[in-house]
């Protein structure tokens, strides 16, 4: 019976001791990346830029993020289309016009596959006002 007793506590304690490790390496792997959001104000004379910070992520994994984005400037702001340097960021969005003092949200992805270590880049929105300018700073660091 004391026996058992020790086995019985030393399976619980296992237990304890993978659940633990299992919410330390696998947890956020469950959380919906899309409910991050990230506020951008676009204004008539600034450059909006917005940064986006992944943290840490896993290699070969897809992290998103939203961007809701206000409209505080005195004209429609209607996004066309992005540059970016890499081929690891996109862009998803609706292609409608904002109206001043409305608000939108894009979705920004982050595919980490090839990437290693610190990763830094950008992207820039294309509007149709060339007086309007939208640049997304992203950080990440992929683990090795």
């Amino acid at each position: 019976m004391r026996r058992s007793l020790t086995l019985t506590l030393i399976a619980i304690a296992i237990a304890a001791v993978a659940a633990v490790a299992w919410l330390c390496f696998y947890a956020d792997s469950d959380i919906d990346e899309t409910q991050r959001v990230v506020e951008a104000q676009v204004t008539d004379d600034e450059i909006c830029e917005v940064l986006v910070e992944f943290g840490s992520v896993m290699p070969s994994s897809t992290e998103s993020c939203a961007i809701r984005i206000t409209n505080n400037s005195s004209k429609p702001l209607l996004i066309v289309d992005y540059t970016t340097l890499c081929r690891c960021m996109w862009l998803d969005f609706e292609r409608e016009a904002i109206a001043p003092g409305e608000d939108a949200e894009l979705k920004l992805s982050f595919d980490s596959r090839g990437e290693w270590g610190t990763v830094g880049n950008y992207m820039e929105l294309i509007t149709a006002d060339e007086e309007q300018h939208i640049v997304i700073w992203i950080s990440a660091e992929v683990a090795q």
